[in-house]
């Protein structure tokens, strides 16, 4: 059966050079990102640094000149869910990484699972008018039936996932899952929720799920306790925030893919990196402030403390080249 095939592929990413003197807050040597001096900062400005590592003889440079796939405009009003869609269709340049387009071209069925607002059936409905796309998740985020913006091959409903899909066996030539880590644990990743995934999908479909982690690379003092603490809390919860990296033996163990694919990319956070680094610093910034309902009260501060660290942490992100990390997986069912 199918083991992962793994290919890490760094987001071209140059973080400046610290202005602290401490060591044990400077950016870290064994970082895959080159540094860059402060003399390079002026070069950046609607995309990334221009010092690359190239791919196949291919800069990303080259990609993102290329991609039909934008950052959303400056004066474009968008929810956080929404940046987040848009920044991460940005950094890995497509809605889905498994070889399904000419699947899609011809007609097929999708599922999308957690899929929140809507953001990615929406997109690829509109994309794919000749297959039909299901989008579920636990909370109704997702618009309702008579709003005017849903495609014709789009549909929503209320499903928890854990609890079971309400779909047959191999009914699926597609399922999507992204940004759950927050929501499951361990067990139900490996008890519940992959078996699921595999249930509903056709033999010869194919399964992708992308999470990201919650560990912040040259972080400063202040993001390290953001980290720690948010972290701690699911923890506490039996929520294992970190877990991207087990998601490949959980699919191996399976025993039920002829392939699986891993690939992995980093995501700038501040100015330092273009504006994807802009948009990522305003998601994880509005993330934090959204936890201000819990984090405070289970650090054992208060908000205005609170606030004052989440605003450190922005400061933070620009004076030490902060960065973080998406993985994907994508395997065929056989």
């Amino acid at each position: 059966m199918g083991q992962p095939q793994s290919t890490s592929y760094n987001y071209p990413l140059t973080p400046p050079s610290s202005s602290s003197n401490s060591p044990s807050h400077s950016p870290r040597s064994s970082s895959p990102i080159q540094k860059y001096s402060q003399a390079d900062s002026s070069r950046i400005s609607g995309s990334v640094s221009p010092l690359f590592r190239s791919i196949d003889s291919k800069t990303y440079d080259d990609i993102l000149k290329k991609s039909k796939y934008q950052l959303p405009s400056e004066n474009e009003h968008i929810d956080r869910i929404q940046l987040r869609h848009l920044m991460f269709r940005y950094v890995w340049q497509g809605n889905f990484s498994s070889p399904i387009e000419e699947t899609l071209k011809n007609g097929a069925k999708v599922l999308d699972v957690g899929c929140g607002s809507g953001s990615f059936v929406l997109d690829v409905a509109s994309q794919f008018p000749n297959s039909k796309f299901y989008g579920i998740d636990m909370a109704q985020m997702f618009p309702t039936p008579d709003d005017p913006q849903i495609p014709p091959n789009a549909f929503f409903s209320q499903v928890d996932i854990v609890k079971g899909l309400p779909f047959d066996d191999n009914t699926f030539d597609f399922v999507h899952l992204r940004f759950l880590v927050q929501y499951l644990t361990e067990e139900q990743w490996s008890e519940n929720v992959i078996k699921e995934l595999l249930r509903v999908t056709k033999v010869g479909g194919w399964i992708e799920i992308m999470e990201l982690d919650l560990i912040f690379y040259n972080e400063g003092p202040n993001t390290a306790k953001l980290q720690g603490s948010t972290i701690s809390y699911f923890n506490a919860r039996n929520i294992n925030s970190i877990i991207s990296p087990r998601l490949s033996r959980f699919l191996s163990s399976t025993n039920s893919f002829s392939i699986i694919q891993h690939e992995k990319r980093c995501t700038p956070l501040g100015q330092w990196g273009g504006r994807l680094g802009e948009f990522a610093l305003i998601y994880f910034s509005m993330a934090f402030k959204n936890m201000k309902k819990v984090l405070p009260t289970f650090m054992g501060i208060n908000e205005n403390d609170y606030d004052e660290i989440v605003e450190r942490f922005n400061e933070e992100c620009e004076e030490f080249g902060t960065y973080m990390k998406t993985f994907k997986y994508w395997g065929q069912k056989c």
